[in-house]
């Protein structure tokens, strides 16, 4: 289990591939009508996905409500530390590379830290370890996301009038995470299990046309988790 991607939910494939692309530099893996993401050295993906598509396929389950605050921070070599603004109004924190890598000079890029505005961060923490994920040292309200990303909890009302919201995006739109399993059985097992805990889901599982075999949840604060594991050559 591990932590495949961040996907933020657009308005426009080809203004959001101009932004990351070109203007934070990142590297992009794929771009069609609908759908753009963009590696880093380790860890997860960034992701964009077209609101009507995106909807379509999660369903009636797609949160009709303006999602909660959240915050990404990318680690990215050269850029200029702080909150940036994309075409659709999403802020993400850059911030230097903190370890060694793969580019020259030691530099690594990644997305280091997603941290969710929640309404109880205890209740939200019972579901990521249901999900498989284990809190990090330090801190109960930290999840280990994988390869060094960390998923963290932040109680909504503790943001209320708070300079530390500025760096969250607060635009009301939407983020879904991907959470990759080994194999369609684990796949279909979760999905039983969070069914069974009352969560707004997709359907059952079904595999897609991309060759996974997904289901997709919305949690109780709107935040969309996609749960899937290949099981056919992706397309």
């Amino acid at each position: 289990m591990r932590l495949d991607d961040v996907c933020i939910v657009n308005s426009d494939v080809t203004a959001s591939d101009d932004f990351y692309r070109d203007t934070l530099g990142l590297e992009r893996r794929m771009r069609n009508v609908r759908f753009a993401d963009f590696v880093f050295d380790s860890g997860p993906r960034l992701a964009m996905w077209l609101r009507p598509s995106i909807a379509e396929t999660v369903g009636a389950a797609y949160p009709t409500r303006p999602g909660l605050p959240f915050r990404l921070v990318l680690e990215v070599p050269d850029a200029r530390p702080g909150p940036v603004s994309d075409p659709d109004g999403f802020v993400l924190t850059l911030a230097a590379p903190s370890g060694s890598g793969s580019r020259p000079g030691g530099s690594r890029s990644r997305l280091a830290e997603v941290e969710l505005a929640v309404t109880d961060p205890e209740v939200t923490g019972e579901f990521l370890e249901t999900l498989g994920f284990s809190r990090a040292s330090g801190d109960p309200h930290r999840y280990d996301g994988g390869d060094g990303t960390v998923i963290a909890l932040v109680a909504a009302h503790s943001l209320a009038g708070s300079p530390r919201l500025a760096s969250f995006s607060q635009n009301g739109g939407h983020v879904m995470l991907a959470v990759e399993l080994d194999t369609g059985e684990q796949v279909d097992a979760l999905h039983e299990s969070l069914t069974a805990r009352g969560l707004a889901a997709s359907g059952a599982p079904a595999v897609y046309e991309w060759g996974a075999r997904s289901t997709y949840f919305v949690d109780p604060d709107g935040y969309i988790w996609e749960i899937y594991a290949w099981v056919e050559t992706p397309r």
